[in-house]
């Protein structure tokens, strides 16, 4: 045979298994963005735990391991399955120490949880009351062209007040951040309600670390 046949022969299949490793790379790569989406942590706290409790002098991690328990009551409250949980992870939520009377007292909760936005997660963070009632948020990380759209005091300062009861519609009970945000809106209003059921079901199931 000849050997510049042979030569060609060999680099074309290298070339063809090059091919075809990279598409294998690119489907986990594309597939495993839907199990990630949730994965979030709270960004150096002591300094922007302030940015929803004013008067914050400490904060104590709690987390929740994942049951079939836990997970079968958050997605009938959502309506909707959760994946990555059900791989037997656990949940972060961060209780906020003030001084109430002289004293420390917890003020408040605060949960950080993303979602799947065009140009990669849309990280966001809420800060609720001891019942469960938001006071604020903000948007951690973003990628999107309209992140600056997402951070606007108008669009967040609609979350200020919701509960896991209220409805959160983009296009009915929630303005988008504009014209151009309102599937980047869309996906901040849902994971805001997704954390809130996560507390609501989850908070009182803490461990504390030490």
């Amino acid at each position: 045979m000849n050997i510049m046949a042979l030569r060609f022969s060999s680099t074309t299949s290298s070339a063809s298994c090059f091919s075809s490793a990279l598409l294998v790379f690119l489907a986990l790569v594309l597939f495993a963005v839907p199990a990630l989406a949730d994965v979030c942590v709270w960004r150096d706290p002591e300094r922007t735990m302030q940015k929803i409790f004013p008067d914050a002098r400490d904060y104590k991690t709690i987390t929740v391991k994942f049951t079939p328990e836990n997970i079968g009551a958050i997605e009938k409250q959502l309506g909707a399955r959760i994946e990555e949980p059900s791989q037997g992870g656990e949940f972060n939520f961060y209780d906020i120490i003030g001084a109430v009377g002289g004293k420390p007292r917890k003020v408040g909760t605060i949960i950080a949880l993303a979602g799947k936005g065009e140009y990669g997660v849309i990280e966001v963070v809420i800060g609720v009351d001891n019942a469960g009632t938001i006071l604020g948020a903000y948007i951690q990380r973003s990628r999107e062209r309209v992140t600056k759209d997402l951070e606007s005091p108008a669009f967040l300062s609609q979350f200020k007040g919701k509960t896991r009861a209220d409805s959160f519609e983009v296009g009915s009970t929630l303005n988008p951040a504009s014209t151009d945000a309102a599937e980047a809106s869309r996906t901040v209003a849902s994971v805001i309600r997704k954390m809130l059921v996560f507390y609501r079901v989850l908070d009182q199931q803490g461990e504390k670390n030490p």
